[in-house]
């Protein structure tokens, strides 16, 4: 019986959360390029002394908060976090495992303030009609996908630490993707 408490790396609940986060990454990276050619496209137009392309301000107002926050569920999922493991390494596996365990809990608690918050602000923007400042568009749906990123990267995080509490259970830390330079 495989659950998300239980999963190991290359058990179908595993290769299902990291195929979710990288696809979302990867829609947030294809919004960054999108972004980067309309802005180039946009200078070359100015150099040209023609007509800017309209609402491109509005457009980068509102995409990059999107962008940024589709980049946090794969982060999170793939041990990107800042961590100290200096600590972990001088006092061994056990303790090491152990504080994975608590760094994954401060780092649940600070995306859970941070979705909480996100859905505060987008509720506030909502209510006040809040749009862009030249074509008007309104900006809470934006920042409602914001929202359900941020709850994302809650839900990630929420098996990102069953993940490194079973291993403390089994007395070794979790396995990283990206192992440190101290190794």
């Amino acid at each position: 019986m495989s659950d998300a408490s239980t999963a190991t790396p290359g058990t179908p609940t595993e290769q299902f959360i990291d195929k979710a986060v990288n696809t979302i990454a990867a829609m947030g990276f294809l919004g960054l390029v999108f972004i980067a050619f309309l802005t180039m496209i946009d200078v070359v137009l100015r150099y040209l002394n023609l007509a800017r392309l309209d609402g491109l301000k509005d457009l980068t107002e509102v995409a990059f908060a999107v962008v940024v926050a589709s980049c946090f569920p794969a982060g999170l999922k793939k041990g990107n976090a800042v961590t100290v493991q200096l600590l972990g390494k001088a006092f061994g596996d056990k303790a090491h495992a152990w504080l994975d365990v608590i760094g994954a809990g401060f780092m649940l608690a600070l995306f859970g303030l941070f979705a909480w918050q996100f859905t505060t602000l987008t509720l506030l923007y909502q209510d006040a009609g809040r749009t862009t400042s030249t074509l008007e568009w309104p900006t809470a749906p934006v920042w409602w996908l914001v929202s359900v990123l941020m709850m994302a990267c809650v839900v990630v995080q929420m098996w990102v630490l069953s993940a490194a509490f079973n291993a403390a259970l089994q007395g070794k830390p979790r396995p990283s993707h990206n192992e440190s330079m101290l190794d």
